[in-house]
């Protein structure tokens, strides 16, 4: 199931970038995609919930990567690097059946593949940051290396 999460979470990834750029829908962008990779019933079904939430928090996500991003408004983040921060943030705020360290893991994986080399280090500093800031359970596992 793990692999069939990271596919559809590439998925997600690819949707949102594709909405944010070309203004489609999200719901359609999602099942296009989700047809087009293969993703099978319940990786699709985790994909369109992450795409959605994530597209309907992307507000109160920026303002939370905002808050704790130094120096860095959110034009100067790359958009990979955003969408990475909204998904995992998304994902550990509403989804209780994962656990926050594969959200972070996921998304540091995630920027290793689809960003530039410094992402993976940016992202688990910003998601670091605000799991110590909101109070999030399991604050300790996050990891500090490679920051």
């Amino acid at each position: 199931m793990n692999i069939s999460r990271r596919k559809a979470r590439e998925v997600v990834l690819q949707a949102l970038y594709w909405t944010e750029s070309s203004g489609d829908p999200i719901r359609q962008t999602l099942q296009t995609m989700s047809l087009r990779t293969g993703l099978t019933e319940e990786p699709a079904a985790f994909a369109q919930a992450l795409g959605q939430a994530t597209w309907e928090k992307r507000e109160e996500m920026d303002k939370l990567i905002e808050g704790v991003s130094e120096n860095w408004a959110l034009e100067r983040i790359a958009r990979i690097d955003l969408i990475l921060l909204r998904m995992a943030l998304t994902e550990m705020f509403e989804f209780d059946d994962i656990p926050m360290k594969v959200s972070l893991d996921e998304a540091i994986e995630l920027a290793k593949r689809y960003s530039v080399e410094k992402s993976s280090k940016f992202i688990n500093g910003i998601l670091d940051a605000l799991v110590r800031q909101e109070g999030l359970a399991e604050a300790s596992t996050c990891s500090d290396s490679g920051r």
